[in-house]
């Protein structure tokens, strides 16, 4: 029998799950469901019932979650015992109903692609941003991030994407000097000194500079503690590394976050990029941007350039950085700079 692995609580849990075994849960208060067939042992918190088929598996999850499951939580095994590691039931059934999905983040079955970030004052490579992407090329991220929320595994997720992007800027043997953009989500990490070790363990095992490393924050939903956000920045700095707000102008990400975080760099919303050297009401933005920016010492960097036009406007206005389609496109090799610029 598989011995079910346990993480950190918040950073997930992985669980073996056979194709016939055993269904445990443990629930508030005395949980009965005869759809379920009779269980195997009973107790006042946990049940367990026996299952001989994934399919039967989720038919099972299924009529659990169509009644009240507060509180309920459950894991599978051959043989299960009460010292196991707990899920909800939305988690494991989504973990069943998506077994690849499962098997890429437990696995950690993708890889960093790079993106070009070239210096607005030579276009020149200045850095990559490394890019998620799973080994199989159906599955997008956004389908594996969107997974990963639901099954619980978004910071399982997060951490080992870093701890990829970390690997493969010492595979593709990056300059040093030229900088790696490494995102995160900070909902992820509860505790910057525990969440952030295992990053911190692979930057020292393959002797990466943390000068060279940029953490930047994505976040799709409110960021309604931006204290610990703060903590986040500060716990990277100390290491030496550096930070990214990415997505000025776009959902929460605004100039007064940005007032308040002080990152060394700032990542403008493509939004606001394109056909920006035509709309006066995107220039005005992007001027407010510069001027806060200017205050504080952070670099800009404009995202998601698809024009020469574009290109040209961010630089006149006095943009430091930039990256887009316009200047290459998502690699899995690391680019000396032969392929920039595609369409020129």
């Amino acid at each position: 029998m598989m011995e079910q692995l346990s993480v950190c609580a918040m950073c997930g849990t992985v669980l073996d799950i056979p194709e016939k075994g055993e269904l445990l849960m443990r629930s508030p208060v005395s949980y009965t469901n005869p759809s379920l067939g009779s269980p195997l042992e009973q107790e006042d918190t946990y049940t367990i019932y026996q299952y001989f088929s994934l399919q039967q598996l989720e038919q099972m999850l299924l009529s659990i979650r169509n009644q009240s499951t507060t509180g309920v939580r459950c894991t599978v095994a051959k043989k299960v015992t009460n010292s196991y590691p707990m899920v909800s039931v939305e988690e494991l059934l989504q973990r069943v109903q998506f077994p690849q999905f499962t098997e890429i983040i437990q696995k950690g079955a993708f890889q960093s692609f790079l993106q070009p970030i070239i210096s607005m004052k030579d276009e020149g490579i200045f850095g990559y941003e490394h890019l998620l992407r799973a080994d199989k090329r159906e599955v997008s991220p956004a389908a594996l991030f969107n997974f990963a929320a639901e099954a619980g595994l978004t910071s399982m997720l997060d951490q080992r994407a870093r701890t990829s992007a970390v690997r493969k800027r010492a595979q593709e043997a990056v300059p040093a000097g030229v900088k790696s953009f490494i995102n995160f989500l900070p909902s992820t990490i509860y505790n910057p000194d525990f969440c952030l070790r295992q990053t911190f363990r692979t930057v020292d095992e393959y002797g990466i500079d943390p000068k060279d490393l940029v953490f930047e924050v994505v976040e799709t939903e409110k960021l309604d503690d931006v204290a610990r956000l703060q903590r986040i920045f500060k716990r990277y700095k100390q290491e030496g590394m550096m930070v990214a707000l990415d997505d000025v102008g776009a959902g929460y990400s605004t100039l007064e976050l940005l007032k308040e975080l002080e990152p060394d760099f700032v990542k403008i919303d493509r939004a606001y990029i394109s056909y920006c050297d035509s709309d006066p009401q995107k220039q005005e933005f992007l001027y407010k941007v510069m001027s806060v920016a200017g205050l504080l010492g952070t670099k800009v960097l404009a995202e998601g350039i698809e024009r020469q036009e574009e290109l040209s406007f961010c630089k006149q206005i006095g943009m430091d950085l930039a990256q887009g389609y316009f200047i290459g496109k998502p690699s899995s090799n690391a680019d000396s700079g032969g392929l920039l610029f595609p369409s020129r």
